[in-house]
């Protein structure tokens, strides 16, 4: 038979100083618990099996990841790791999660604040970046989220959320007055999502814009969809000066995002819904 790693239970600051130093100690399944309060660390999850990381007011959070700098508040490779009552608040230092080939999951959780200019290592997400990964995200919040590209003319957006080849499910959540500034292409105000699939269920997209020379859903981008679901959710609030699909522009196959009858999309600047 098998033997399967016991599940361990840190506590932070109780047992360990900071959060970092328990994830490097993490070297199994662990849930580290974290006591209320402001955590200025910029945290990096690698090559873990399994990490919860929870408020120990559990979904009431406050705990608050500030970052001190570096890519991103919270940088997850290869790892899978689940969020509850956790709050990520860069004050514009950096981007709030970036994480690639994971398995990610926010629950009652915040992003907001973060940044990405023209110092980035890329102009895109703000909020959460995610490349080739599966995304929960549910009773949660990402809002006041930019990403500023400056003079530089290359394209620029997400600046709420980005997905590339990934797996995304939204549900209970609010993506709200998240920017992108480009001199070039400014696209996905809220959310930017490219060969991926998403279901958005139960959500809000609201109020998110875009400035550019050229600009595509304020409120989401779709590029190259694989299967999108957006129902009972409400698109609205979203536009720019000049854009096409201020709440919604799909670049590829329109049948691949389906808009469920029960989703609202509407009082978007200057059209609701185009298509490339």
């Amino acid at each position: 038979m098998r033997e399967t790693a016991a599940h361990e239970i840190l506590f932070v600051p109780q047992q360990l100083s900071t959060i970092q130093a328990a994830l490097d100690a993490a070297s199994g399944p662990t849930t580290i618990v974290v006591a209320p309060g402001r955590y200025a660390e910029s945290l990096r999850v690698i090559d873990k099996p399994y990490v919860v990381i929870q408020s120990a007011r559990l979904s009431r959070r406050g705990v608050t990841l500030s970052g001190d700098g570096g890519l991103a508040v919270l940088s997850v490779e290869r790892s899978t790791l689940h969020l509850s009552g956790i709050e990520m608040r860069s004050k514009a230092r950096s981007r709030g999660l970036w994480a690639v080939s994971s398995s990610i999951s926010l629950q009652e959780c915040v992003v907001a604040g973060s940044y990405a200019g023209e110092g980035a290592d890329e102009p895109y997400g703000a909020g959460l970046l995610c490349r080739g990964s599966r995304v929960r995200i549910q009773k949660s919040t990402v809002t006041g989220n930019v990403i500023d590209r400056g003079p530089l003319p290359a394209a620029a957006g997400g600046g709420g959320l980005f997905f590339q080849d990934c797996q995304v499910e939204i549900a209970g959540s609010t993506i709200q007055a998240n920017e992108v500034y480009a001199e070039g292409s400014a696209r996905g105000g809220g959310v930017w999502c490219e060969r991926s699939t998403l279901r958005l269920w139960r959500s809000r997209v609201t109020d998110n814009a875009l400035h550019g020379a050229s600009c595509e859903g304020a409120g989401l981008y779709f590029n190259a969809p694989l299967d999108c679901q957006l129902g009972g959710s409400v698109i609205t609030g979203n536009g720019s000066p000049r854009a096409h699909g201020g709440g919604i522009f799909v670049q590829g196959d329109p049948a691949r995002v389906h808009i469920h009858r029960n989703t609202i999309v509407r009082q978007n600047h200057p059209t609701d819904i185009d298509f490339g």
